[in-house]
């Protein structure tokens, strides 16, 4: 039943539709579902926002979660973002291993896959462009699992392209880091914030407002196609 309160403006009495908070997990399968309510709701607030990174409280509230239920999963705020950024390096990595796992990979399929991910995730090049200030916040033991995780997981991409491409041994975590840089300078140059966008809609200022998809495209076909050849 929902609580009846009164408006202290009009002295009506109003039905109030509660929220009721959430209890703890009690298993595997529910502590996964909980993380991952976390995570959509500190993605749901960035993307509305993404000047600063939300605050516990915040999450939590989006979440539908006690505050200190958040705090049973990650330490800080800045912690959740770094899981962000963790989770969407492992969505890439499968969406290579998907794409390399036929008898004939197809280069042209895997870029298509890989900028429809970083288009339909605007979050992951916003956060990954504060990045510095993110890991900067993070203990010393966030910092060493963050790192860890992510070197773990291009080494692996790594050995993924040159398997399927025949690269030499460490060529393929090379590849990968320069794709990763210049997605990273593309997203930089060209995410203009709304009012730098009204100013550049003039013709003029074509120049240095290309389309990011088509841009980045086409800067990765001609260094992937190059760094891969014979």
């Amino acid at each position: 039943m929902n609580p009846r309160r009164h408006d202290r403006w009009s002295g009506k009495i109003l039905e109030h539709e509660s929220r009721p908070i959430r209890t703890r997990a009690n298993d595997d399968v529910d502590k996964a579902a909980r993380r991952e309510d976390i995570l959509e709701a500190a993605r749901s607030l960035f993307l509305q926002d993404s000047r600063q990174l939300p605050s516990v409280a915040r999450i939590a509230e989006k979440a539908r979660l006690a505050k200190g239920t958040v705090y049973t999963y990650f330490t800080t705020k800045e912690e959740i973002f770094a899981a962000l950024l963790a989770d969407s390096l492992d969505a890439v990595l499968a969406l290579l291993a998907q794409g390399l796992g036929g008898a004939q990979p197809s280069l042209d399929t895997l870029i298509e896959a890989f900028v429809s991910y970083i288009e339909a995730h605007p979050e992951v090049s916003r956060l990954d462009a504060m990045a510095y200030q993110l890991e900067r916040n993070l203990s010393p033991e966030a910092m060493h699992t963050h790192k860890l995780r992510a070197t773990m997981g291009l080494v692996a991409g790594g050995g993924l392209l040159e398997a399927a491409l025949g690269l030499p041994a460490g060529r393929g975590v090379k590849v990968l880091s320069r794709i990763y840089a210049l997605t990273r300078g593309l997203w930089q140059w060209l995410d203009y914030p709304p009012e730098m966008r009204e100013v550049l809609s003039e013709p003029v200022f074509a120049p240095i407002r290309p389309d990011f998809r088509e841009e980045l495209v086409e800067a990765l076909n001609e260094y992937v196609r190059g760094a891969t050849a014979p």
